[in-house]
Order: C-alpha cells, then sequence, then structure tokens
C-alpha cells in the first residue's frame, strides 16, 4: 500500500519557506522548485507540491549553500 501525501499548493509551500506566494508561484513556474502540473489551461497552470520532495529540495539546498 502507498503512501499518500497531501499535495501542498503555493501558499503552504511559502509559509513553509518563509517566501512570499508570488515568489513561490516564480520559483514553482520556472522548475527551480520541483512541482506537479495538477492542471494546464492555456493561461494558467496549478502547481502542487509533495512535502517529501519539498524536504529533499530544501535539503539539497542548504547542502549546496554551505
Amino acid at each position: 500500500m502507498t503512501n499518500l501525501e497531501k499535495l501542498l499548493g503555493p501558499k503552504e509551500v511559502g509559509e513553509i519557506l518563509g517566501l512570499k506566494k508570488s515568489k513561490v508561484a516564480q520559483m514553482l513556474a520556472s522548475g527551480e522548485i520541483p512541482a506537479l502540473i495538477v492542471a494546464a489551461g492555456q493561461r494558467r497552470r496549478t502547481f502542487r507540491v509533495k512535502p517529501s520532495t519539498l524536504l529533499q529540495w530544501m535539503k539539497r539546498r542548504e547542502i549546496n549553500n554551505n
């Protein structure tokens, strides 16, 4: 049986990282933060991030900054 994780939106990711929602949205759109595209329309994409993926990204970034 797989472990289901609640996907995080830009607001929740911003709260965890201490960034504004707009900055997180830019990072998601550029691919800096690995994310899933849940819905993609002509003008708007909906990004969601797995908590485990976010933690791995934060650890890699911490290692690279040291």
